[in-house]
């Protein structure tokens, strides 16, 4: 049983007025007063938790917890396991739970007029908030929390001393996903008069907006084999392999009917480049393996990494993402998909950690010491192309990252 109270703010600081006067810098402006100000919101949360053991193998657990956000209201949420044991060395797991995700305050209150040149004249892009008034003639409401439900069906297993093994497969539903959609054009006779006046009276070319718009399932299965031994008084060894395997499909896009007046609208709301984004934040295979050598206050490890292959896409000739294409460097008439393939990669991380006190620790070491980066983001008969991604780079923000070789030192006080 427990209480929680939380408080958050996010500010947005007014820009000088050169950064944003006329228009201000190309790209991304100042902010102007109206973009600007001081955010908060505050919560409070309790939770009650309680575990029976139905027999000496079958344990039962059950946790509550509810919370009142003062910006958007009440919420509950609960989570029940069970765990049998079927030997002393064996156990069955599995549970479900229901989770949420409150819309973050970034993506309620932020916003932001962008200018750049198109066809040889300033244009301006807005990034509309949630309180807007174009935000509402777009006919999306006001966000509300990202919500869950969570299943998992598992085994632990020590099949010897110093030896465990966890498995555990998942299947995760959520609902209202917060995204940033497209860009809608003020010139677009098919969108709601109201909205393009709107714009047309704010100078602004095109708007996008922060809406709980997807559905999405994961699926996938965790696996943990850790193995540790002692070799003497002062003196331990550690293995530790970890991995996982998934899979994340989009189960449903919910477009408001202002933005759905065709289907090039409908696939601008949310396109096919953030689809791809999108999942591949969920990558569908990673495995790490450490090992770790201790004797007295001293130990050295080294990890080895695998991130499994996955696809992006750039934005396409057209510049929308909506099936990217973009001309081969060998013929301009002939288009091919701009797919960003990136292969499977390892990397290999070495530390150690020396213990100069009880409370003082100093540790050291490389990340990825043989400077291993991703594929390039470019399709290979398309290089002309290369840099048209969310970068601007050679390379996408994939999970591995992008900068190579890293070393480091810090120093680890407790207290």
């Amino acid at each position: 049983m427990g209480a929680e109270f939380r408080n958050e703010t996010f500010e947005v600081i007014e820009g000088e007025l050169a950064s944003y006067d006329g228009g201000g810098a190309d790209s991304f402006s100042g902010n102007t007063p109206q973009n600007s100000g001081k955010f908060n919101r505050y919560n409070f949360g309790g939770y009650f938790s309680l575990d029976y053991d139905v027999s000496d193998a079958f344990l039962l657990s059950g946790t509550i917890r509810a919370e009142n956000y003062s910006d958007f209201g009440a919420l509950a949420t609960y989570k029940t396991s069970a765990r049998y044991k079927v030997t002393n060395n064996f156990n069955f797991r599995g549970s479900f739970s229901t989770g949420y995700r409150a819309p973050s305050l970034q993506q309620k209150y932020f916003s932001n007029t962008l200018t750049s040149f198109s066809q040889g004249g300033l244009v301006q892009s807005r990034v509309a908030n949630n309180n807007d008034p174009i935000t509402r003639l777009a006919g999306i409401p006001a966000l509300k929390q990202e919500t869950s439900n969570n299943m998992s069906l598992g085994f632990s297993w020590k099949p010897m001393q110093g030896l465990s093994v966890t498995v555990d497969g998942y299947k995760i539903k959520m609902k209202d996903r917060v995204v940033l959609s497209g860009l809608f054009s003020a010139g677009d006779a098919t969108l709601p008069t109201a909205l393009t006046d709107k714009l047309n009276s704010l100078g602004v070319a095109t708007a996008q907006f922060f809406a709980n718009a997807v559905n999405t399932t994961n699926t996938g299965v965790d696996i943990v084999v850790d193995y540790q031994k002692k070799l003497s008084a002062t003196e331990k060894l550690k293995f530790l392999l970890v991995g996982n395997l998934q899979g994340i499909d989009i189960d449903a896009i919910n477009v408001p009917d202002a933005l759905n007046t065709n289907e090039y609208n409908a696939n601008t709301f949310f396109n096919d480049r953030e689809k791809f984004f999108l999942k591949a934040s969920a990558p569908a295979s990673k495995f790490s393996f450490t090992a770790d050598y201790t004797k007295k206050k001293v130990s050295i490890g080294a990890r080895v990494t695998y991130f499994g292959k996955l696809t992006l896409t750039g934005f396409g000739y057209n510049g929308d993402g909506i099936d990217p294409m973009v001309p081969t460097d060998a013929d301009e008439n002939v288009f091919v998909p701009e797919h960003f393939n990136y292969g499977g990669k390892f990397t290999t991380d070495i530390y150690s950690n020396i213990q100069l006190s009880k409370k003082v620790s100093f540790i050291f070491g490389a990340d990825n010491i043989f400077n291993v980066h991703p594929d390039f983001a470019v399709n290979p008969q398309a290089k002309y192309w290369a840099g048209d991604n969310e970068t601007g780079g050679p390379w996408d923000g994939v999970q591995m990252g992008y900068n190579g070789l890293r070393l480091f030192t810090k120093l680890a006080f407790k207290f």
